[in-house]
């Protein structure tokens, strides 16, 4: 009897943008839905995966996705893995970059459109802790008179907290956010399989993640993130049990350069290794 293909989990990078790709824009429309409960027609993916590669100081676990509805709303998925204590700090300008990017020279600040920014972080944020929601949503609001005044609504940031997805699953069975989490987080999970006999969009994201399951180059990518990953929750830990504000991680350009020595020495393509990592093919020539 053959055995069952193990899921690559959503939640790393590489697998996440190979999931949700121009051709995808279903899956991408559904998550998006299910975070910000509006109306959406129609979504357009810019999968320029390598804007997080430009900045060598960015941890590895973030993925940028950008995806443009069809009222000119910019939504960008980001995905942080490991805590870093820097969440809203890295958010913010996330954010912000999308937000300022959109304005060319001599352009009329008018022309700006709003950006929902959602991030999916795989631990507990400390200041949500004691709030039983799975999904929190930020924006900027006058608090002195207590009327809770909007001053914009271009700005708004939801947090969706995976370890709280199976308890508010139990919760709530319908509850399509939770869903998709559960299946971003580790879609091996029987849970997941129930899930699918609910949710059609997760059932045809299955269909796709089986598919490019069996991608052996893929595969191999996602194993050493996730490794990569594994070390720097680890050295994080260690660096806090010793009682040090700042543990030493990885940035993801130098976890991009160990997974490309790597695949070079299992003898893949000079361009398949800058598909898979986003460094430049001179980069992984000079290697």
């Amino acid at each position: 009897m053959e055995e069952k293909l193990e899921l690559l989990k959503p939640k790393i990078d590489v697998v996440f943008h190979a999931l949700i790709r121009k051709g995808n824009e279903r899956i991408a429309k559904s998550i998006i839905k299910a975070t910000t409960k509006e109306k959406i027609e129609k979504v357009e993916l810019d999968n320029d995966r390598y804007l997080v590669g430009k900045y060598p100081e960015e941890k590895l676990g973030i993925v940028d996705l950008k995806a443009t509805l069809d009222n000119g709303t910019i939504c960008d998925i980001e995905i942080q893995l490991a805590d870093n204590k820097d969440t809203a700090e890295r958010f913010l300008y996330y954010w912000s970059r999308i937000y300022s990017s959109q304005l060319r020279k001599g352009d009329d600040y008018g022309k700006l459109n709003k950006v929902i920014g959602i991030i999916i972080i795989d631990y507990e944020l400390e200041k949500t802790k004691e709030v039983n929601k799975l999904n929190t949503k930020w924006k900027i609001k006058e608090v002195s008179t207590g009327k809770e005044i909007e001053l914009t609504d271009v700005l708004e940031l939801h947090i969706i907290e995976i370890p709280k997805a199976k308890k508010m699953l139990q919760k709530e069975p319908n509850n399509e956010l939770a869903q998709w989490v559960m299946f971003i987080n580790n879609p091996n999970e029987s849970e997941v399989s129930q899930i699918m006999e609910k949710n059609k969009e997760i059932e045809e994201a299955m269909n796709e993640l089986e598919k490019i399951s069996k991608d052996r180059e893929l595969r191999r990518v996602a194993e050493l993130r996730e490794k990569a990953i594994r070390d720097e929750k680890n050295g994080l830990r260690h660096a806090r049990e010793e009682g040090k504000e700042e543990g030493k991680v990885e940035g993801i350009k130098e976890t991009a350069v160990k997974i490309a020595q790597s695949l070079k020495k299992e003898n893949f393509t000079t361009e398949k290794i800058a598909e898979l990592t986003g460094l430049t093919v001179q980069e992984i020539e000079e290697l």
